[in-house]
């Protein structure tokens, strides 16, 4: 009877195994890949604008955490999770002093838009 062939069982765990892992490798790889990609960007482009090492490490760590942060987004608004990967590199070359910039003046607009009514 084959349900009593050990082997027969043991391909249908391997097989359900390679699946499970299939799907995680799948779910994961665009977090992998934007977040690596914008570590590695902003890590180069602060090393070479004359950083020193742990602060360029630093600003690379915190530009891959932002880009992290923008899955949630792209999921929210319904777009494609793999457009993170471009924005990842816009946020690792532009840096984050300059997007700190951006977004506290539009912060700061916000408010005083709401401040005024």
């Amino acid at each position: 009877m084959p349900q009593n062939d050990p082997g027969l069982w043991r391909m249908i765990v391997d097989a359900l195994e390679h699946i499970r892992i299939s799907l995680w490798q799948e779910n994961i790889r665009p977090h992998v890949m934007a977040t690596a990609l914008s570590f590695v960007i902003a890590l180069l482009r602060a090393l070479v604008g004359g950083g020193k090492f742990r602060r360029s490490l630093l600003e690379a760590s915190l530009c891959g955490t932002l880009t992290l942060a923008v899955f949630p987004l792209l999921d929210y608004f319904g777009l494609n999770i793999y457009l993170a990967v471009s924005i990842g590199a816009a946020i690792s070359f532009l840096g984050v002093d300059w997007l700190r910039g951006i977004l506290s003046g539009a912060l700061t607009r916000v408010v005083e838009r709401w401040s005024d009514k």
